[in-house]
């Protein structure tokens, strides 16, 4: 495993960078383009780029340790980066040649990827899609719409889900100002809320076969892919919050001057009911942080069989299993814990000017990404009745 801080020795110094001024710019909703471009001139976009490809080589764990850290210093930059991450995985599986080296040298140039996956329509995770290729000449014209597209106005290319044909799946990476794209920064969740999530339409977009990255068959069955990578990033992203819901706990703890004539200790700072709160915060953090870390090991172990050859079902399956089951406890945990940061804080800390709601409107918004509920069952099932965990891009 390779050490993402040997890559920047500085590191600490950018996530300084980063982190100031977070919540207010939260609060305010200013986009931290400043900020993201801190982080592409850093190198760290390329983190997990094989180092035959001309990149760092940093693996899964590598990966999530970092986010952990950018979203702690600023979750909304963190998250604006989930997609790219999935580019590096994708161009090592392309065969060696022109395609593969366009993608690569873009990556290790600092360049930043978004996606165009989702639609308004349809059952997720059918790999069904209104968006479609059109042949035409000797390329193909890009038509359809796409809703939650994280990243992307950020962003410098778009990874596009559409269909070649009725069968196959394609994904495509389209850059920003090509004409016919248009990217409209109109979602208005109550948390995460400036990460570049909305609409991106696409009008006849020129598109050629060095523009395709990969081509897929949602009927056949599905041995490797990097659908556990996309959904642990969402609980790496948590485990960065919860860093700061303890942090701002203890701040908040250690300031406090006034507590109640019937409290059991004369100051807030030596209440051990208090204290035992900030305790239990700091057991949470660590917990989903751990869970984190363990998941990314188990993908970590299934990518290596596929590198050396031997791309094992089994491994993946586990991969899938490791991240799910963080999800199912870590997005009750990390709830509850952002909820008891005003049990520590007391009247002072619902103050709109310390914004200390976003931890919990941040936490509850990455959630939703996938139902908890759905994941549970799917575990259960799979222990009791041997059922295999569903194969969409939301396992």
């Amino acid at each position: 495993m390779s050490d993402p801080a040997s890559l920047l020795p500085d590191r600490a110094e950018l996530m300084a960078r980063v982190s100031a001024g977070a919540a207010e710019r939260e609060r305010l909703c200013v986009d931290p383009h400043e900020q993201l471009e801190m982080v592409r001139k850093s190198g760290l976009t390329a983190l997990t780029l094989d180092t035959s490809l001309g990149g760092p080589g940093g693996t899964v764990v590598d990966l999530m340790t970092f986010v952990m850290d950018l979203a702690e210093a600023d979750p909304i930059v963190a998250h604006i980066l989930r997609s790219h991450y999935l580019q590096p995985q994708m161009v090592r599986r392309l065969a060696p040649g022109p395609v593969r080296d366009r993608w690569a040298s873009a990556i290790s140039s600092g360049q930043v990827f978004g996606n165009a996956t989702s639609e308004r329509d349809g059952a997720l995770g059918s790999a069904r899609y209104a968006t479609r290729l059109l042949p035409s000449g000797t390329g193909w014209k890009l038509t359809g719409a796409k809703y939650y597209s994280t990243g992307t106005a950020f962003a410098d290319w778009v990874m596009v889900v559409a269909h070649l044909d009725d069968r196959r799946v394609a994904r495509i990476n389209v850059p920003l100002d090509r004409p016919g794209v248009e990217v409209r920064d109109d979602w208005d969740g109550i948390g995460q809320h400036r990460t570049g999530t909305g609409t991106t339409t696409f009008t006849d977009v020129a598109v050629t076969e060095d523009d395709i990255v990969q081509v897929t068959d949602p009927d056949q069955h599905r041995v490797a892919s990097e659908v556990p990578l996309m959904q642990l990033y969402l609980q790496a992203l948590i485990a960065g919050i919860l860093r700061n819901v303890v942090t701002d706990s203890r701040d908040l703890l250690a300031g406090r001057t006034r507590t109640f004539d019937h409290a059991p200790a004369a100051t807030a700072s030596e209440d051990p009911v208090l204290l035992a709160g900030v305790g239990r915060l700091a057991s949470t953090a660590y917990a989903v942080e751990s869970l984190v870390l363990a998941a990314a090991a188990d993908i970590d172990a299934a990518y290596a069989g596929e590198r050396a050859g031997a791309a094992d079902p089994a491994r993946f399956a586990r991969a899938s299993l490791s991240a799910a089951r963080a999800k199912v406890h870590a997005d009750e945990v990390a709830l509850t814990a952002a909820a008891a940061l005003f049990d520590v804080g007391g009247a002072s800390a619902a103050s709109r000017a310390r914004n200390l709601d976003r931890h919990w409107r941040n936490i509850r918004t990455l959630t939703l990404h996938n139902p908890a509920s759905y994941k549970a069952v799917a575990i259960g099932d799979l222990l009791v009745n041997s059922a295999p965990l569903p194969a969409n891009g939301y396992f």
